[in-house]
């Protein structure tokens, strides 16, 4: 069984099934990129430590931490720096619940003066009649410029781009997105002129004992009654097999290729042929007419 299948619509199926594997490896591509920056940065983070804030002079880091007391107020929270000369300003800007778990957390900021000396000084964090293991140490680190800053990053990506390797992640996922959108709207296309071709596409191949059965999808069109013979076409219009309709359910046909129903683009049958009919490949679904696929360009 063939079906009449315009040269024009042929043709352009293809060329949209080209540009939806394009863009789905760019699409891919951009994922990987975004996974390699979200690993980047966590490996960053463990080797710098949560503890650990790096900043510029003039510059403000917020941070946060677990209370150690029942309901405190401003005046239980103590913050100290080493040296006591530290130029750094800490600012409490009060306690909330974890998002999480509920806990009682602080929340606070930490400022460099400016013109604030480039080194590495300790705050220790304390609460009014809390055990002293309770004590809550970071490290602030104050770096002379952004070129040092970034020179001794821990992630690789900030130290190539100088951009924060979770900012770069979240846009290669932004543009992963975007582009994934036109995979969608390329498959979209796709499937309405396999619909215009009366082609259905095989999205399961299962071996057996005596042959080869399959399944392909209807995109919502009417399936061919049980026992009719559909010819097995490659996309670029290759006969490879004659398959026998089955029962349609949940939008799939299901068909069956005896052993010997399986032939080559020559017509000789060929057992090796069962590997040629795959995921992807088409079942043309229409009623017979003498008239065959294109043959592939060259």
């Amino acid at each position: 069984m063939q079906t009449v299948l315009d040269a024009d619509t042929w043709d352009a199926c293809q060329n949209i099934r080209q540009r939806q594997r394009r863009l789905g490896t760019v699409c891919a591509l951009l994922l990987a990129v975004a996974l390699l920056g979200l690993v980047d940065g966590l490996q960053g983070l463990m080797r710098s430590g949560t503890n650990t804030l790096e900043m510029l002079p003039g510059n403000v880091v917020a941070l946060s931490g677990p209370l150690t007391v029942k309901n405190p107020v401003t005046g239980d929270i103590e913050v100290r720096f080493t040296p006591p000369d530290a130029p750094l300003v800490f600012n409490l800007e009060g306690f909330f619940a974890g998002y999480w778990f509920g806990n009682g957390m602080w929340r606070g900021t930490v400022a460099a003066e400016n013109g604030a000396e480039a080194g590495e000084y300790q705050m220790r964090v304390t609460f009014r009649g809390a055990a002293a293991t309770t004590a809550q140490n970071y490290a602030v680190v104050v770096r002379a410029d952004a070129t040092a800053m970034r020179d001794h990053s821990t992630s690789f990506a900030q130290r190539l781009t100088g951009c924060n390797p979770f900012v770069l992640a979240a846009a290669f996922v932004g543009m992963a997105l975007l582009v994934g959108v036109g995979v969608y709207r390329q498959g979209s296309r796709l499937i309405r002129k396999l619909v215009r071709l009366g082609c259905g596409e095989v999205v399961r191949v299962q071996e057996e004992k005596d042959g080869l059965r399959l399944w392909c999808l209807l995109f919502g069109t009417r399936p061919p009654y049980e026992g009719t013979v559909c010819s097995v076409i490659t996309t670029d219009g290759r006969l490879l097999a004659q398959a026998r309709a089955g029962t349609a359910a949940k939008g799939a046909l299901q068909l069956f290729i005896r052993r010997n129903q399986m032939q080559d683009a020559s017509g000789t049958c060929h057992e090796q042929t069962s590997f040629a009919v795959r995921p992807g490949c088409l079942v043309c679904l229409r009623p017979p007419c003498t008239q065959s696929p294109p043959a592939p360009t060259s």
